[in-house]
């Protein structure tokens, strides 16, 4: 028992520092550059030195030793039903390495997957799924094979920042042309924003356009550029609240609906109305 105790030991401090030193080997690679298949170089032989230890520590038992050759013995249900239970699974490994040897997309580049729903920056891959930060800051898990099958539209090769639409409305009272300079003075001077123009002597950093005459106010639409999509979600925020407060400083309303509460009013008061009175 002592042996075989020094020997499951042996195995998991060998595990140990595989782990330890895969994680030292790639996090090198990963610093100088980062890459999508080296991601999931690292995660597959994760998975694999995990495999073997596992497998170097159920032949040390006996038990395990027969129950492996019974199941051997009647090979074809085994491979019938382990087929069957890993056939997602090994669409998603598959996946993954077609994936990480066509590359149609890199670590920290903008896609747009349209048949899935999902937009954002590819934040990580694994042996089964690829991970992606939507501009809304969630982290959508996608199997590798749900990738694989749909069209990815990948936009970083010429952009590197991150636009994020805003829309502001304001009241038909307001001053139209004053709403709009407000808004773009706004988001240009906030620090973050970047300014995406080829040439910046021409036209303004940031524009505003009318977008709907709506039933409740006048609807305002910008887009506000920076450099990540951390510096966005602040950016945003920051924005939107100096966008009140400058809006409050020149007198521009922003509607919203008001709900007027009537009490005690007369029966004749409720006639006119058109509301009558059941007894």
């Amino acid at each position: 028992m002592q042996i075989l105790l020094i020997k499951i030991a042996v195995i998991v401090v060998f595990w140990s520092g595989g782990m330890f030193a895969l994680n030292k080997i790639f996090g090198m690679i990963l610093k100088r550059k980062e890459q999508i298949h080296i991601k999931f170089l690292r995660s597959m032989s994760k998975v694999v030195l995990t495999i073997i230890a596992f497998i170097c520590i159920s032949g040390l038992f006996n038990t395990t030793k027969a129950l492996s050759a019974t199941l051997l013995t009647s090979s074809s249900l085994l491979v019938a039903i382990v087929g069957f239970a890993a056939q997602q699974v090994l669409a998603d490994v598959i996946s993954g390495v077609m994936l990480s040897w066509s590359r149609p997309f890199n670590l920290g580049e903008k896609v747009n997957i349209s048949s899935l729903g999902i937009s954002g920056i590819v934040e990580d891959m694994t042996v089964r799924h690829t991970v992606i930060r939507t501009y809304h800051n969630s982290r959508m898990i996608i199997p590798n094979s749900g990738i694989n099958k749909a069209i990815v539209e990948n936009s970083n090769y010429n952009n590197d920042y991150i636009g994020n639409y805003m829309e502001v409305s304001v009241s038909y009272e307001s001053n139209l042309e004053q709403a709009i300079e407000v808004m773009r003075e706004t988001i240009a001077s906030y620090p973050l924003v970047v300014d995406i123009r080829p040439d910046p002597s021409e036209g303004n950093k940031v524009n505003v356009a009318v977008k709907e005459l709506g039933d409740d106010g006048i609807i305002l639409k910008s887009t506000v550029w920076t450099k990540n999509i951390d510096d966005n979600f602040t950016a945003c925020s920051d924005i939107r609240r100096l966008i009140k407060k400058n809006f409050d400083a020149v007198g521009i309303s922003i509607p919203y609906r008001h709900v007027h509460v009537v009490t005690g009013s007369s029966e004749k008061e409720l006639e006119q109305n058109g509301i009558t009175e059941k007894q």
